[in-house]
């Protein structure tokens, strides 16, 4: 009876400890953005034990909306480029459009858990539930390279990113 007592003891204590380590806002607290806040945790790469309810579609919080999507609909006339949403790459990771034309970007997630791109410089994202396939046009208008990445958190730091290259 002694051991379980002293045994149940020890993990409230290292429990404790390990709050006291990690720190940050704590898992009441509201999320106030979409990425993650690295805060070294006890292994120097992991996230706070605070930020758990907020880190992805499978485990998002109440406190962080799903990526909700910017992304016209799509054009009838429009060829379409296809991008898959993977558990945690994006492919291809390089896209390439004219300046000036409009594409429709599919995005095909091939995953488990909610995916989308964004492409911040360009205001677009677009997306996708787990099995599912979403459509949005997209005209840039500035020759350029621009980065899209999805943008749930902890995904782009996984990998999930690439580039969009538009030529004149």
């Amino acid at each position: 009876m002694n051991k379980i007592v002293l045994a149940g003891l020890l993990l409230v204590i290292v429990g404790i400890a390990g709050l006291t380590v990690v720190g940050g806002e704590g898992f009441a607290s509201p999320g106030t953005g979409l990425a993650p806040t690295f805060q070294g945790g006890p292994w120097g790469w992991m996230m706070g034990w605070g930020h758990m309810g907020r880190m992805g579609g499978h485990m998002r919080g109440v406190w962080q909306p799903a990526p909700s999507g910017t992304a016209p609909a799509a054009v009838a006339a429009a060829p379409t480029v296809e991008v898959a949403g993977l558990d945690f790459g994006l492919r291809p990771g390089q896209l390439r459009v004219r300046a000036g034309q409009t594409v429709n970007l599919a995005l095909t997630n091939r995953g488990a858990i909610l995916h989308d791109v964004t492409i911040p410089a360009l205001g677009f994202q677009l997306v996708a539930q787990p099995g599912q396939r979403a459509v949005g046009a997209l005209t840039p208008t500035t020759p350029g390279t621009y980065e899209f990445y999805c943008s749930v958190p902890g995904h782009r730091e996984a990998g999930m990113i690439g580039r969009l290259v538009v030529t004149p």
